[in-house]
């Protein structure tokens, strides 16, 4: 069984989606070429993190059993 409840997996998930669009701003002017590499590092490093940890919350909330439908 998971040591975190469902409900709490799901929040820490919302949390990192939500600091990914925090910065998709950035993202997007660097798509532009309106920021060089450099400065983009930093960010481009830290979504690729919180993108990490978003996929394994998701292969633990896999984990748990599917809710049956009324």
């Amino acid at each position: 069984m998971n040591d975190k409840p469902k409900y709490l997996i799901e929040s820490e998930i919302a949390v990192r989606k939500q600091m990914l669009a925090g910065t998709d701003y950035q993202a997007l002017k660097f798509a532009e070429g309106a920021i060089s590499n450099e400065d983009y590092a930093e960010v481009k490093a830290q979504r690729e993190a919180w993108r990490t940890e978003i996929n394994e919350l998701e292969a633990e909330l896999a984990k748990f059993p599917e809710e049956q439908g009324i």
